[in-house]
């Protein structure tokens, strides 16, 4: 008897374990679906009934997974952006100078893997919108993060350059990559790689100027 009901158990998890991989390729499945329909489309252009045709799965499906567009489209920044961030790092040890170009590469290598976020969250950002979305709010508030993350590493490892000018630096990356991508989406025939290894270029000169000039 004990070893029957050992064996409903197993049974019963198993299932469990099904549902749940089950669900977790439904909702990667969604989150796919509409990270490639937004990037074809912008926000706007973007529909439950799209994303429903292009991942195959019912609307309900959708609403089961997410409360709404505006929740499943803030999910593709936050997961982007999440995916992003975590693929780069700063060194905990040894000179960061030495490590700035293998950082650069890693920023770029991961924006090329992970650039939804921007695909999706930026034209919003632009946008003087009354309705304010979430996917709006959440861009914003991941850009914050950003620099408030950026802000920590400058501390940390530059703290003998003025607050203002880490904090001028970090306005310019930001921005400056902000606008490489909006310059790539008016002319796509444009090499944004390039484009985004001129500038991590720049910012890195930029860094070591300030750098060696408050070390005096």
């Amino acid at each position: 008897m004990a070893v029957q009901t050992e064996k409903n158990t197993a049974g019963k998890n198993r299932k469990v374990r099904n549902r749940r991989a089950d669900g977790e390729r439904s909702r990667q499945k969604i989150l796919d679906a509409a990270a490639a329909i937004s990037a074809e489309r912008g926000y706007d252009g973007t529909s439950i009934a799209a994303i429903s045709r292009r991942c195959g799965l019912p609307a309900s499906s959708i609403y089961w997974h997410f409360e709404d567009k505006d929740d499943l489209m803030s999910t593709v920044i936050e997961d982007s952006f999440d995916a992003w961030n975590q693929a780069w790092d700063i060194p905990a040890d040894g000179s960061i100078l030495a490590e700035l170009v293998a950082i650069a590469e890693q920023l770029i290598g991961a924006l090329r893997e992970h650039p939804e976020f921007l695909h999706l969250g930026l034209p919003l950002a632009l946008q003087k919108r009354q309705d304010n979305p979430k996917p709006r709010r959440m861009y914003l508030q991941m850009r914050e993060n950003l620099s408030s993350r950026l802000g920590v590493i400058g501390k940390t490892h530059f703290s003998h350059v003025p607050e203002g000018r880490r904090q001028a630096i970090i306005t310019y990356l930001i921005a400056g990559a902000e606008g490489l991508i909006i310059a790539h989406e008016l002319d796509p025939e444009s090499d944004i790689d390039e484009l985004l290894e001129i500038h991590a270029t720049s910012v890195i000169q930029m860094i070591m100027q300030e750098s060696e000039k408050w070390s005096k």
